[in-house]
């Protein structure tokens, strides 16, 4: 009891906790306030067992939602490094073009097949593709000599000249369409497997340029004559109807195949009067609303290995003597085609070569068109051909042409076709043969006034898209002082040919 007392009286006089300094009345009020509010805080609200668990359970359930929370905060941090790695990779891509499509590497026999080019070299951005024809022809022809024989076998292809080349094509500017192009392309024999210009390889193409949608197609080197591509869609039926920056070709070796020389002008192995260029600059260009137009010069200063000179280039010859000039224009119009074309030559007179160079004004022009309504095509053109031949005077042709083809089936078509020169005052060589247009005539003594009409028909098999099976004939007719080299004094000449096109 007395110890009772004594805590009692210690902790009331503050001693209990301060030892023996005097108490301080105000923190020992605050002192017993705080302990008596603490006591009756217990005795009001006893703990319990289950109050206990709860609260360990929203602990665990609070620690649960933390890591929880740190496991989204690192899924959360990886997305944006994601989210930033391309946003990088974009931001590289956007100074450079994208890429185009890769083209289809295809193999020989998917080749054969399907008809497809076949490209031998293949990246991002260059693609370098070998195309070719073979065409062996089984003939009969008449009046091959002055005899007036016959001969049958293997000849000269009648339709196609054998022929492989490379085109490269390298994309420079994909968001622009701009390509740098070069092509080179060589015919042969295939009866003999000569060339078809002795010692010329390239003796069809070899040039270099570019293209776009904005600027055409511009190129540089030997290539056909502009007169020649756009003449091409009308003058026989078995050409593309639509005009195209692309070169136009004509059937090769028979008798009416004559008409594309008036559309000829350039410089070749043989000198003047050739349907390609030597060092010719040509342009061309398809608009969006169908409307088609070309320009083109060859330089008089090359004449082709083999030439008048034997060596190549003219001396002294260069914008005036020897070059040549032309100018066209086209549309497309749905089903129908258009064009027309003036060309002006700078012939030489082939004795002044290396000397004065005299050369004499020969020019030409044509207009014609076709309607392509896919199982019909009807083609029709007209030429006016003039040349300064020296001292035998002027020459003037006219040429008429008309054609048709019958599409029934995509494995078969039919074509059929005449056409007529009538030509008056034309030079004639020394053997008595009427000269072709633009060929050097000023060394002629003797002309002639008189018509060739050729008639021409044939049936065409399609197997498949790259391989052609052909039945075909012509038959030429000359009257008055018209006489053609290919029958040999006679007025007339005849072929029946039966062929096979392997396109690759």
């Amino acid at each position: 009891m007395t110890r009772t007392r004594q805590f009692q009286h210690k902790w009331l006089s503050g001693t209990a906790l301060t030892g023996r300094c005097a108490p301080d009345k105000a923190a020992r009020y605050l002192l017993i306030g705080a302990t008596l509010a603490a006591i009756t805080s217990v005795v009001a609200t006893p703990v319990k067992a289950d109050d206990i668990a709860e609260l360990k359970a929203e602990i665990r359930a609070l620690n649960k939602r933390l890591t929880d929370m740190e496991e989204q905060k690192k899924k959360v941090k990886k997305l944006d490094d994601r989210v930033q790695q391309v946003e990088r990779a974009q931001e590289a891509n956007a100074a450079a073009p994208p890429p185009g499509p890769m083209p289809t590497k295809t193999g020989p026999w998917d080749s054969f097949i399907n008809g497809r080019p076949v490209h031998i070299g293949i990246s991002q951005s260059t693609d370098v593709l070998l195309y070719g024809i073979i065409e062996p022809t089984l003939g009969y022809v008449t009046n091959v000599d002055k005899a007036g024989h016959s001969t049958a076998g293997l000849n000269v292809s009648w339709f196609s000249g054998n022929r492989w080349g490379l085109f490269i094509t390298q994309k420079v500017f994909p968001e622009y369409g701009f390509n740098l192009l070069a092509k080179v392309e060589s015919e042969f024999e295939l009866p003999s497997g000569n060339m078809d210009t002795p010692g010329v390889i390239f003796n069809r193409d070899a040039w270099v340029g570019f293209d776009s949608p904005l600027l055409g197609r511009f190129s540089v080197g030997r290539q056909n004559t502009l007169p020649r591509d756009v003449a091409n869609i009308w003058a026989d039926p078995y050409g593309s109807s639509a005009l195209s920056t692309g070169e136009g070709g004509f059937t090769n070796n028979n008798n009416f195949k004559q008409i594309i020389f008036y559309t000829s002008g350039g410089n070749g192995a043989n000198g003047q009067g050739d349907t390609r260029y030597d060092q010719g600059l040509v342009w061309k260009k398809v608009f969006d609303n169908g409307l088609y137009l070309g320009a083109a010069y060859n330089f008089g200063s090359a004449n082709g290995p083999g030439g008048p000179l034997g060596s190549g280039p003219i001396p002294g010859a260069g914008f005036d003597k020897g070059s040549t000039a032309a100018v066209a224009a086209g549309y497309n119009i749905g089903q129908f085609h258009i064009s027309s074309f003036y060309t002006r030559a700078n012939v030489l007179e082939i004795p002044t070569i290396g000397t004065t160079n005299i050369g004499h004004i020969h020019q030409s022009w044509g207009i014609g068109g076709n309607w392509d309504g896919g199982l019909l095509r009807l083609n029709t053109g007209y030429m006016h051909y003039t040349a300064d031949q020296g001292i035998v005077g002027t020459r003037d042709d006219d040429v008429v042409t008309v054609s048709a083809k019958i599409t029934p089936s995509k494995l078969y078509d039919f074509e059929l076709g005449w056409q007529d020169f009538f030509a008056h005052n034309a030079a004639l060589s020394g053997a008595g043969y009427t000269l072709r247009p633009f060929v050097d005539a000023s060394a002629a003594t003797m002309t002639g006034t008189g018509t060739r009409m050729t008639t021409y028909a044939s049936f065409m098999y399609h197997p498949i898209p790259n391989v052609d099976v052909y039945i075909a004939s012509d038959h030429l007719k000359t009257t008055g002082g018209y006489s053609a080299s290919q029958a040999h004094k006679h007025d007339t000449a005849d072929e029946i040919v039966t062929g096979v096109r392997y396109k690759w």
